[in-house]
């Protein structure tokens, strides 16, 4: 059976902070357009950014034409680049950490409890 991946939401916008958006097999683009397969709202993303595929448990991404750049651990992506679970990944002002389905959970609430315990909003009140 393949290794099933989720990306956590670590930064931008702090009412996503540890969000799970699980990852299906094969190509899903990031975009900004109601047509994205992974739609995040924000300016500093392209309508059309970035692909991800996951394939026979291997995780690639790749830049789109966006206007920003996809990066990922900082660098800029050219071409296709394979991608290992702890990968951040940046897409306009919004970065994602690439995890095993089965860990994502306890991934999201480590991130969740630190933006807390940084004085981020909980949201709550």
């Amino acid at each position: 059976m393949a290794t099933s991946f989720a990306l956590v939401v670590l930064e931008e916008p702090p009412r996503d902070l540890g969000r799970i958006v699980p990852l299906r097999e094969g190509a899903q683009v990031f975009g900004r357009t109601e047509g994205a397969d992974i739609r995040l709202v924000s300016d500093t993303v392209s309508r059309r950014h970035a692909r991800i595929t996951v394939e026979e448990g291997r995780v690639t991404i790749e830049d789109v034409a966006s206007t920003s750049g996809t990066f990922v651990n900082d660098a800029l992506v050219r071409g296709s680049q394979e991608l290992s679970p702890g990968a951040r990944i940046r897409i306009g002002r919004i970065v994602f950490e690439l995890a095993r389905a089965d860990e994502a959970d306890a991934r999201s609430l480590a991130i969740v409890g630190r933006g807390h315990e940084d004085g981020a909003p909980s949201g709550n009140g």
